[in-house]
C-alpha cells in the first residue's frame, strides 16, 4: 500500500484522530508523527505502519525542535502517496517543504487558530496558508462557511460523528440525582465552574470526568468527593460510560469564533448513547440540539441561577427523545468514505 504521512501534535489518544487513522490504515501504510509524554494512551499505534512519538509537551521549544528533526528524517526517507496535516500550525512550520508536496497534501482543520482572532493580519495569513494544500477538511457546514470563499471549492466536510454504538447501559443515578459526564478537553472554558457550582449546591450531583485536564480549577474539581476522574478512554469506552449518565456536558465559553462555531462530537455521542447533552445557547449548534430535542439548552454559558438549573435538569432528564433514524444517520461509518475520497483523488 502507498505510504501516508500523518502529522499532528497529539499522542494518539484523540477520538477523531483514532477514527481517521483506523479508516486510512485500510488503504495506506500510515506513518504517524505526534507529540506526547509516553505511549500509554497511544490507541492508534497498532493501526500504524510506523508510529513516532516525540516525547515532551507541544509548547516546549526543545520538543518542537526534535519534532522538526523527526519530520525531516521521515519526509526525506519515504515516498508518500499522501500527507495528512492536523490544523494550521504545522502547515506554517513546514510550509517550505510541504510546498513541494502540495498536490498530495490534505489539511484537516478541526481546531482552527484563525478563528481565535479577527485581526486583518491573521486573516491574510490564513489565505497564505490555505493556498498550500490540495484539499481542506472541516467538521461541519458552519466551519465550511468560515473558510475564505476562494478556498471552499477544495474544502470537504467530514463530520465528527462517532462509530455506531449499541452497548447501551442502564442509567446509574436515581430519579432525584444527577450524573453528568464531563469529557474531552476539560477546562474553565468548557464548563468547570458550572459543574463546581452544581456539586457544591447539591450532594446528589455527581460527575464522571474523562479526558485531558487543562488547568488548576479543573484539577480541583476532579478531586472533589462527588467527582470521579477516569483518565483518558477510547471512544467506545467513553460511549458506554456516557450511556449510563443522565447528561453529557457540552458547553463552550463564547469568547471567540472557534467556540461559537464548535462542532462537538458530544452531540452525536449523545444520539448514539441516548444520553442528552447540556449545551449553552450561544453555540450555533445549540439550535440543532433544541430542534431535535437532544438535550437541555441553557440561556447562557454564564449561568446565574444554579438552583433553577439543577431543578430543571433533574425534572427533564427523562424527557429527551432519540430517534432511531438519527442514530443511523450520524455515524462515522456513514461519512468515512469522504475522508478516503480526499486522499484517493490526488
Amino acid at each position: 500500500m502507498p505510504y501516508l504521512l500523518y502529522l499532528c501534535i497529539n499522542d494518539g489518544s484523540d477520538t477523531r484522530i483514532n477514527k481517521e487513522i483506523k479508516t486510512l490504515s485500510k488503504h495506506f501504510d500510515v506513518i504517524y508523527l505526534g507529540i506526547g509524554r509516553d505511549e500509554s494512551q497511544s490507541f492508534v499505534k497498532p493501526l500504524c505502519h510506523e508510529f513516532h512519538l516525540v516525547r515532551g509537551h507541544h509548547k516546549s521549544i526543545g520538543t518542537l525542535v526534535r519534532y522538526v528533526g523527526m519530520f525531516l528524517k521521515l519526509y526525506f526517507t519515504h515516498a508518500y502517496g499522501s500527507i495528512h496535516v492536523i490544523n494550521e500550525q504545522l502547515l506554517v512550520i513546514f510550509y517550505p517543504l510541504l510546498w513541494w508536496s502540495r498536490r498530495r497534501l490534505v489539511a484537516d482543520i478541526f481546531d482552527s487558530i484563525f478563528l481565535r482572532s479577527s485581526s486583518a493580519l491573521v486573516r491574510s495569513l490564513q489565505s497564505w496558508v490555505y493556498r498550500l494544500p490540495s484539499a481542506i477538511i472541516v467538521t461541519d457546514d458552519n466551519r465550511l462557511q468560515l473558510v475564505p470563499e476562494g478556498f471552499r471549492k477544495k474544502t470537504v466536510v467530514v463530520e465528527n460523528y462517532p462509530y455506531a454504538f449499541t452497548d447501551i447501559q442502564p442509567k446509574t443515578a436515581s430519579d432525584d440525582e444527577l450524573l453528568i459526564l464531563y469529557s474531552g478537553s476539560l477546562g474553565v472554558t468548557r464548563g468547570t465552574q458550572l459543574l463546581n457550582n452544581l456539586v457544591t449546591l447539591s450532594s446528589k450531583v455527581r460527575v464522571w470526568a474523562i479526558g485531558w485536564v487543562y488547568d488548576e480549577p479543573t484539577r480541583q474539581l476532579c478531586q472533589h468527593p462527588q467527582a470521579t476522574f477516569l483518565g483518558v478512554k477510547t471512544q467506545q469506552e467513553t460511549m458506554r460510560l456516557a450511556s449510563a449518565c443522565d447528561y453529557i456536558l457540552s458547553v463552550y465559553e463564547p469568547i471567540n469564533d472557534n467556540n461559537l462555531n464548535a462542532s462537538p462530537n458530544k452531540i452525536y455521542d449523545a444520539v448514539q448513547a441516548q444520553t442528552p447533552v447540556i449545551i449553552n445557547a450561544e453555540i450555533k449548534v445549540a439550535s440543532f440540539v433544541e430542534k431535535e430535542n437532544l438535550g437541555y439548552v441553557t440561556d447562557s454559558y454564564y449561568v446565574t441561577d444554579t438552583q433553577k438549573l439543577l431543578e430543571a435538569l433533574v425534572a427533564q432528564k427523562k424527557t429527551f427523545v432519540f430517534d432511531q433514524s438519527l442514530s443511523q444517520r450520524y455515524t462515522w461509518e456513514a461519512v468515512e468514505g469522504k475522508l478516503l475520497g480526499v486522499h484517493q483523488s490526488h
